[in-house]
């Protein structure tokens, strides 16, 4: 089968276009236009040669295609309900699924946290002085060397604020009804904290990321309000995949499985992508409760790094979901990271505590010189067997996240040169003055030699 490039319909988000042409004219003439099921339609192999015949199909039932990808042969279409069982039973069509909804709880609420206060306005230089958040050096990213200098970070979410004092976006793609395709600016808050805690800049201002250098990506695939649907979030992936973006960080969850998103999970990663997953806010019985299933979609994914959630005393958070499937812990509960509206805010949640772990894995791939895309099994790996041990129990995965020990000693210095005034800029100083009396007492030895 050879299907083309996804295409972009009428230059707007899936999501606008699913509403704009989500209902054929024969549906409204028929009056069936609002009820519609958006699905996915995945074609039989070998039963047809072109996209355009299975648009046919779609449209033979009422329905209207309303999203195409790149890298995936199922499209997404709005159909009428009286035309799904056949559209079901049609030959050429091998299977559809409905498109569910995901998304971030819905209660989440970050403060203002008065030391932040306030930074206010466009004005980079009022902004307050750069202190890295206790999950930074919790984790041991402020003790080690690599930035994740060239490391693509693609954050699928809501968008990242492009003009924030402590963040550079590097580019990006709007997936929802939200806007255009090219307006992939948070409107809601929560993308740009997790792009904060995975990369915010080495700047003096405001915060720091794990991975202050990685070249961040505004993927929005969740709306203003903090919903979407897994069609947007295949999207985002989609995007990423044709756009080399080696890390795909996920702070959002379904309730719903998805084959179609398990699909997708799996081409990334055989295409070399790392992806990663908060495991949920659906809360727990405590650590040891390993008999709990409380994750959700698709953290529970075999090729996608889930991450659950603890406080500043090492303690598993009480909103983190989990289970079987858990890989990592990281911290989660009152971070302070970037937010909109150019300013700082404290906030909890598994979500916020994988960017973490994304901001690891980037300092990861910048140690190995991967040019793009490549073999994510290595990664994965030196994350799991370098972790601490922290809760004991099956909550935690293989452990805390630790970017001193996942880069190794040599790749580790007694803390990254942070730009935040005296602290940074005394060590400096101080290893300049050590190099210089080195390099003295070198020069004293070849004169007595």
């Amino acid at each position: 089968m050879k299907l083309s490039r996804r295409r972009v319909l009428g230059g707007i988000g899936a999501g606008a276009a699913a509403g704009l042409l989500g209902m054929p004219a024969s549906a409204a003439e028929d009056g069936l236009g609002t009820d519609t099921e958006r699905v996915f339609v995945h074609p039989k192999t070998g039963l047809l040669d072109e996209l355009g015949e299975l648009l046919d199909v779609v449209e033979a039932v009422g329905g209207t295609t309303v999203l195409e990808f790149d890298n995936f042969e199922f499209v997404v279409a709005e159909v009428p309900s009286t035309g799904l069982d056949q559209l079901r039973r049609d030959r050429r069509v091998e299977a559809v699924e409905d498109d569910d909804e995901t998304g971030i709880p819905s209660d989440w609420s970050p403060s203002l946290p008065n030391l932040f206060d306030p930074p206010g306005g466009s004005d980079c230089a009022t902004h307050p002085d750069q202190r890295a958040s206790w999950g930074v050096e919790r984790i041991g990213a402020d003790a080690v060397e690599p930035d994740g200098s060239g490391v693509d970070v693609g954050i699928l979410d809501t968008g990242i604020q492009s003009a924030h004092c402590s963040l550079s976006v590097a580019g990006g793609r709007n997936f929802t009804a939200d806007g255009t395709a090219g307006d992939y600016e948070d409107r809601h808050g929560h993308g740009t904290h997790v792009a904060g805690v995975a990369g915010a800049d080495d700047n003096d201002r405001g915060v720091v990321g794990v991975a202050p250098a990685a070249n961040l990506y505004a993927v929005k695939v969740l709306g203003d309000d903090g919903s979407g649907r897994y069609s947007e979030l295949i999207a985002g992936i989609d995007w990423c995949m044709s756009n080399d973006i080696e890390i795909i960080s996920m702070s959002l969850g379904g309730d719903a499985e998805s084959a179609t998103l398990a699909r997708a999970i799996d081409a990334a990663h055989s295409d070399g992508h790392l992806l990663l997953c908060a495991a949920g806010n659906e809360g727990n019985d405590g650590s040891d409760s390993c008999a709990a299933e409380t994750m959700t979609y698709p953290a529970t994914h075999e090729n996608v790094v889930a991450v659950t959630a603890m406080d500043e005393n090492d303690r598993l958070a009480s909103y983190s979901s989990v289970g079987s499937a858990v890989d990592l812990l990281a911290p989660g509960t009152a971070i302070t990271s970037s937010t909109i509206d150019n300013e700082y805010a404290e906030a909890s949640g598994t979500s916020v505590a994988t960017p973490f772990v994304t901001g690891v894995a980037a300092l990861v791939w910048e140690t190995r010189e991967e040019d793009g895309p490549g073999p994510t099994d290595p990664v994965r790996k030196i994350l799991g067997e370098t972790a601490e041990t922290v809760l004991g129990t099956c909550a935690e995965g293989d452990g805390l996240v630790n970017a001193r020990a996942a880069l190794g000693d040599e790749r580790a210095t007694e803390g990254r040169e942070w730009s935040d005034g005296p602290v940074g800029g005394f060590r400096s100083l101080l290893e300049r003055v050590v190099d210089l009396i080195a390099g003295f007492l070198e020069w004293l030895r070849g004169l007595v030699s």
